[in-house]
């Protein structure tokens, strides 16, 4: 449904003009006694910003009388209402808190007569209002009387309202003429104001006011807290490095009142983190949609049966704004120019006339001037003079101190921030340890390095992440952004390019047994470790030396053997630290490795080697060791039968190859007597390799049986092996 905009016609200078008759003296009278109340209210004393886009504020002070007015924003009403909490320092106590009913723009727009939705304008609400009972005021008279109707006037007169004033009495007024309008009809007057402000948006602008009532007069010693939505404060920080003297890093908070009321001198605090916060609708009454039965209704009631008889006898608007769009020339500019142009001609010769026809030669040349002195150069600020400045104007003005997971900035000073104004509170000013490094993001050989600065956070602190301009050595060095850093953690913040370094890496893996474990039931088992070693390589083209840090990616189940020199932790990632000299090389290894057990019924390499570890052992008795020995033993015998029996395999094979050979020549050979002879010769080297075939099977068969015995050996050791 689209409601009228009445407050762009004449009616709406009409109403305010009527306001002093008593149409509007409700409203009129609210907002003056909210100005008086405003007096009596509480003023701000406490305001604590949060990372989560709410703010607390904290109002104290005394309130004389039996109730206090509180003026809340209709886009705060609800914060408030779910966080406020009244306290009385001294005697005394709340009995309520009320505050008016927020109705929907539609609900409200529904209650309202259809006529008065519709109106249009003063010549609308008028046709509106035929029959209602009115005053007409113009320059000359005031008329009373019921409205019959408006009607065009004759001739360009437009349009006119004609009046039942009296009995058999009609007065017609043009419209044009009228400059007020007083309705009595309370009930339409009451419904006409709703409609403007529907029309306004009352409910965006017109602060919602929260009664609370006070047992006694008082005087009472109240605090009332409440939270409700503002904008997250920023922090900016500055970081001075300079070599083999650590860092010097100061922060500011950007704090933004966008309250709606001024902080004057308000204990100011800024928390570092996020408490879980969420909107919640609280001030606009709910309404659960209950089911409609009117379908259970009867549809149709009972036709009456037919006739009798003998016989059958044989249906938006849019508005567009045109500018001209034509540039203007600014006319500062064009006074400059014009009298740039003035001041060459007459910087030439006085009045800039030129003069022609006399000879130049009689007259004296002028001499050339002297170049104008240069003034000397202002002394640079040297460094040290720049460093005690620093650590002599910027102290910081506030405190910081741990409030349980959370870390929090207290002004050390009253603050003042106005209404819709922005300040800026040096929070942070401290040394710190750190350094300007150079860092690597991975181990890729075509890896660009980043100079970045190295801070480690003390413990009993914690900073918010932000910008953060560098300067090194008192020179801008670049921009980074920092991360939020928990207390006694450490983080590199990257501010510029760096070139002059060559990155390499080499991976080496190895598994190794490590101890025997125990032997029990046929099962042995055996502790490994597996171990990789990385090598970090950077040369250098640079003139001096350099710190590089390396990140690496740690492998879960596996842990660092030894931590190197000056790394640093990140979860699963480590930062290693290379130390490479001028026009140099630095290398590093880092190793981790991985312990493992494993269960065998059989000696494979990992148990041999156990074995091997096992018999080194001096602590262990000899007796303990004779059957480990004997199984040692019999895998060199079985390892020595296997040798033979691939001897003996390869033997049959190099035969059996040489038989199909022969086999194929005698197929070759011609039926001929030429030919007996070369085919004897074949067949004896047949024979002789059948027999020797014959004897290699022979050997391999008993290879294997000898085999088999060593293997069964071996399996009834292992069965009776105990080692624990």
């Amino acid at each position: 449904m689209r409601m009228p905009r009445l407050s762009r016609s004449p009616l709406w200078r009409a109403l305010l003009a009527a306001s002093a008759a008593g149409l509007l003296l409700s409203g009129c009278g609210g907002l003056l006694q909210d100005r008086a109340d405003r007096r009596a209210e509480l003023k701000i004393r406490k305001v604590v910003l949060f990372q989560n886009g709410v703010g607390y504020f904290e109002r104290r002070g005394k309130v004389e009388g039996d109730k206090l007015d509180l003026h809340v924003r209709p886009d705060q009403v609800n914060d408030v209402l779910k966080s406020l909490t009244i306290l009385h320092l001294g005697e005394g106590r709340t009995s309520s808190v009320t505050l008016p009913v927020e109705r929907s723009a539609d609900r409200l727009a529904a209650e309202l007569p259809a006529a008065v939705r519709n109106a249009r304008g003063l010549v609308g609400l008028l046709q509106v209002l035929r029959g209602v009972e009115v005053t007409v005021s113009t320059r000359d008279d005031d008329h009373r009387g019921r409205v019959v109707g408006v009607e065009k006037g004759a001739g360009k007169g437009g349009k006119r309202v004609t009046l039942l004033v009296a009995e058999k009495k009609l007065v017609s007024v043009a419209v044009d003429k009228v400059k007020r309008v007083r309705i009595h009809d309370r009930a339409l007057a009451s419904g006409l104001a709703r409609s403007l402000d529907i029309s306004k948006s009352d409910g965006q602008w017109k602060p919602v006011s929260l009664t609370v009532h006070l047992d006694g007069k008082g005087p009472h010693d109240m605090l009332v807290g409440y939270i409700h939505e503002v904008p997250i404060w920023r922090p900016a920080y500055r970081a001075w490095v300079e070599k083999d003297r650590g860092v010097r890093l100061q922060g500011w908070a950007i704090v933004d009142n966008v309250s709606g009321e001024d902080w004057k001198n308000v204990r100011l605090s800024l928390v570092v983190g996020s408490p879980l916060s969420f909107r919640y609708e609280l001030h606009r009454p709910h309404h659960v949609r209950r089911p409609d039965l009117s379908s259970r209704l009867p549809q149709t009631s009972a036709a009456p049966p037919p006739p009798d008889v003998g016989y059958a006898a044989a249906d938006d608007e849019v508005e567009e704004a045109e500018g001209d769009g034509a540039p203007m020339m600014e006319k500062s500019t064009a006074a400059a120019g014009l009298g740039g142009l003035r001041g060459m001609g007459a910087g030439g010769g006085g009045s800039g006339r030129a003069r022609i026809g006399r000879p130049m030669a009689k007259r004296a040349m002028p001499r050339p001037s002297a170049p104008p002195r240069t003034p000397p150069m202002e002394p640079d600020v040297d460094l040290a003079t720049r460093r005690a400045a620093l650590a002599r104007s910027a102290q910081a003005m506030a405190e910081g101190r741990k409030m349980g997971q959370l870390y929090r900035y207290d002004a050390l000073a009253p603050v003042t921030v106005g209404d819709g104004q922005a300040a800026l509170v040096h929070i942070v000013d401290k040394k710190v340890k750190g350094a300007d490094v150079f860092l690597f993001r991975s181990l890729s050989s075509g890896e660009t390095p980043y100079r970045s600065l190295l801070i480690e956070n003390p413990k009993g602190s914690a900073m918010e992440s932000g910008p953060i301009t560098l300067y090194v050595d008192g020179t801008f060095a670049g921009e980074g952004f920092l991360g939020r850093i928990d207390e006694g953690a450490t983080t590199f913040v990257p501010f510029a390019a760096a070139d002059g370094f060559a990155l390499t890496a080499r991976n080496e893996s190895k598994t190794e047994a490590v101890r025997l474990m125990r032997a029990h039931g046929g099962q042995i088992t055996v502790e490994s470790k597996h171990r990789l070693t990385r090598t970090i390589t950077i040369k250098s083209e640079r003139d001096e030396a350099s710190v590089c840090y390396v990140k690496i990616g740690l492998h879960g189940h596996m842990k660092l053997e030894q931590e190197p020199k000056g790394m640093v932790r990140a979860g699963n990632d480590v930062y290693v630290r290379v130390e490479v000299p001028k026009k140099g090389e630095g290398k590093t290894e880092i190793v981790e490795s991985s312990t493992t057990s494993r269960t065998s019924t059989w000696l494979n390499h990992a148990v041999l080697e156990a074995f091997e570890l096992y018999l080194k052992d001096t602590t262990i008795a000899d007796a303990l060791k004779g059957p480990v020995r004997e199984l040692i033993a019999l895998n060199e015998e079985l390892a020595a039968l296997g040798s033979k029996r691939n001897d003996a395999v390869r033997r049959r094979h190099e035969l059996e190859v040489d038989a199909r050979r022969i086999r194929r020549n005698l197929d070759s050979l011609p039926m001929e007597r030429v030919a007996d002879k070369l085919r004897k010769t074949l067949v004896d080297q047949l024979d002789a390799n059948t027999k020797q075939a014959a004897e290699a099977a022979k050997t391999i068969v008993e290879l294997d049986v000898a085999i088999a015995a060593v293997r069964e050996k071996m399996t009834g050791l292992i069965k009776q092996l105990e080692i624990r």
